[in-house]
């Protein structure tokens, strides 16, 4: 099921958009339906989502040198 939303726009908004819709090759419907919908999904978002989970994957040897000692005496005295 769909509903109509009717929206008052400035004329030279209403042009851009349709010039815009043009290039894409769509509809004004079309193009300010996606953009609606583009911008509903990034903000539904949140911006640590594209982390979550990435604490399972293998982290490379840390880069500072004493750091990697530290790690490797600790090592050698565990025996």
């Amino acid at each position: 099921m769909s509903d109509t939303l009717t929206i008052r726009v400035l004329a030279v908004e209403k042009a851009r958009w349709e010039r815009a819709a043009a290039a894409a090759r769509e509809t004004v419907a079309e193009y300010v339906r996606g953009a609606v919908r583009q911008r509903a999904q990034a903000a539904s978002h949140s911006p640590w989502e594209t982390h979550l989970g990435s604490a399972d994957v293998a982290v490379p040897a840390p880069t500072n040198a004493n750091v990697r000692r530290a790690f490797a005496r600790r090592r050698r005295h565990k025996g």
